[in-house]
């Protein structure tokens, strides 16, 4: 990815370059534009490689679990009202702050929410759940069980086959056409959510929707030490 990265970095400097040289309207124009389109793509998708690969640290804070996830949906609320798809919150307002990284879980959700709105080929819904799960779960098998939070995220879509719902955290793995996922999404947020010592959980039928289940312990474990610019977002 990195050394793909660099000459990448050279097309799309000099191909915008070039293209301020030219009027608008143009076929060359057009042609450049094109360009600069694909080359951009080429770059999230090397981004997104780049970010699998690192596995950064989460650097964890108390925070506003309600408040990332609202922040999150309203980025995606305009384009999913485009396609007549309803984005509907149901928040515990009562949560307490959580020990996460805000950035990173933001990450999730969105990752979560584009796959949703990706699912709801016409109108549809979406509804975002937050609450205190009632009692102690188990990240893993044999793990102590802890306090966690639960966020929902269901939607109206086409639903998953269940041949492939024991591969969608596999990296790489997508049935999105060719052009439309690099099936990193899932993955990495299984690596994010895994990071925190949460799971995710997904129920889904085919026609009729899929709900995925983020889990987050809901107390900072022993020893965690804070992140950089640690505080609270509370």
């Amino acid at each position: 990815a990195h050394e793909l990265n660099n000459p990448l970095t050279g097309v799309l400097t000099f191909t915008t370059l070039l293209r301020k040289k030219m009027p608008d309207g143009g076929a060359d124009a057009e042609d450049l534009d094109l360009v600069i389109r694909e080359t951009k793509r080429c770059a999230t998708i090397i981004r997104r490689l780049l970010d699998f690969a690192r596995e950064k640290a989460p650097e964890k804070k108390f925070t506003d679990l309600n408040q990332v996830i609202e922040d999150t949906a309203r980025i995606i609320e305009r384009p999913a009202s485009f396609r007549d798809i309803e984005i509907a919150m149901d928040l515990d307002r009562n949560l307490p702050v959580v020990w996460v990284d805000a950035d990173l879980i933001k990450q999730v959700i969105m990752n979560m929410l584009v796959n949703a709105q990706h699912a709801i080929e016409q109108e549809g819904s979406i509804t975002v759940r937050s609450r205190r799960f009632p009692q102690p779960k188990s990240p893993e098998p044999g793990m102590q069980p802890v306090p966690m939070v639960e966020i929902s995220i269901i939607d109206t879509g086409c639903g998953i086959p269940e041949k492939n719902l024991k591969r969608i955290f596999d990296p790489f793995f997508t049935s999105k056409e060719v052009g439309k996922g690099t099936g990193l999404g899932l993955s990495v947020s299984h690596g994010i959510v895994s990071a925190h010592g949460g799971m995710i959980e997904v129920e889904s039928k085919v026609g009729e929707g899929t709900t995925f289940r983020i889990f987050l312990p809901l107390e900072r474990p022993p020893g965690d030490a804070p992140g950089k610019n640690s505080g609270s977002d509370a």
